[in-house]
């Protein structure tokens, strides 16, 4: 089941023109939202940082924050149902391939898709799950939600074809985040992730899960976690907006137990979107 909002209407078929910035450069940015019991968590962090990156890459949103956020709660109220994948792109918008800006009467794509959500089952999430490690060869401004995910996809489809779930970067020895997802790590009873910079995304759910975290009294490091310190880990799991928190049972050839302290963080996790 799934809706689309494109062009200012309601629609439950949408197209593209093919000429479309999105597909011949990756030129736009996106977001993704989840829904509980109908509430979209953290919508506005997530609109922020949408926008964030829109003027990272000098985009202009033909929206404001407040009538993307109406759009999306008349989203939510049209489909009707308790768990929805919000998906948000904006793109330069439709013209012919030249790699400078269109003119500037060119208007930008907005859509955005709703979609019915199914969580990860608790059966996979206590067992935990497969991570394998990945070149990080993305470009330089990872901070941005852009289109250009290419590196993310062969990397996911790597760890995938070894029986993986996610697969994690690696970029001058150090770890930097996962394809789709964040990293956190038990190292001497410290819970460590990956300093905010260009070199990460600046995840909604990391922001959570630190706050979570420091309320459970556990002290948080932010610094690169070292590929060689993997043998070091203690427990560790990635959290993003569909995999909330999701231990780690094993890294390329290390394994590691679904610890308490992650259990913890994904209990209250759980507690405050109810």
């Amino acid at each position: 089941m799934k809706l689309y909002f494109i062009d200012n209407k309601w629609t439950q078929e949408a197209y593209l023109p093919i000429e479309e910035r999105a597909a011949n450069f990756g030129d736009g940015v996106y977001e993704v939202i989840i829904t509980y019991n109908k509430k979209p968590f953290k919508l506005d962090e997530h609109i922020n940082r949408l926008f964030y990156s829109a003027r990272e890459i000098e985009l202009k949103i033909p929206f404001k924050k407040e009538e993307i956020k109406d759009i999306v709660f008349e989203g939510i109220k049209k489909l009707n149902q308790d768990s929805i994948k919000i998906y948000i792109q904006v793109s330069r918008g439709s013209y012919e391939r030249i790699h400078e800006f269109p003119p500037e009467d060119v208007k930008p794509n907005f859509f955005i898709v709703f979609r019915v959500f199914k969580p990860i089952e608790d059966e996979i999430r206590y067992k935990g799950v497969k991570l394998f490690t990945y070149p990080d060869i993305r470009w330089a401004r990872c901070d941005i939600k852009s289109l250009n995910l290419l590196p993310n996809v062969l990397a996911k489809q790597y760890a995938k074809s070894k029986g993986g779930f996610e697969a994690l970067f690696i970029k001058n020895g150090k770890i930097t985040e996962g394809a789709v997802s964040v990293f956190f790590a038990f190292i001497e009873g410290k819970l460590i992730t990956h300093p905010l910079t260009n070199e990460i995304l600046p995840s909604v759910t990391r922001s959570e899960v630190i706050d979570i975290a420091k309320e459970l009294k556990i002290e948080v490091v932010e610094r690169p976690i070292f590929i060689n310190e993997i043998e070091k880990i203690e427990e560790c799991f990635i959290a993003s907006t569909t995999s909330e928190v999701l231990p780690v049972n094993s890294i390329d050839n290390y394994n590691f137990v679904i610890g308490e302290r992650t259990l913890k963080i994904y209990k209250v996790f759980k507690e405050r979107v109810k």
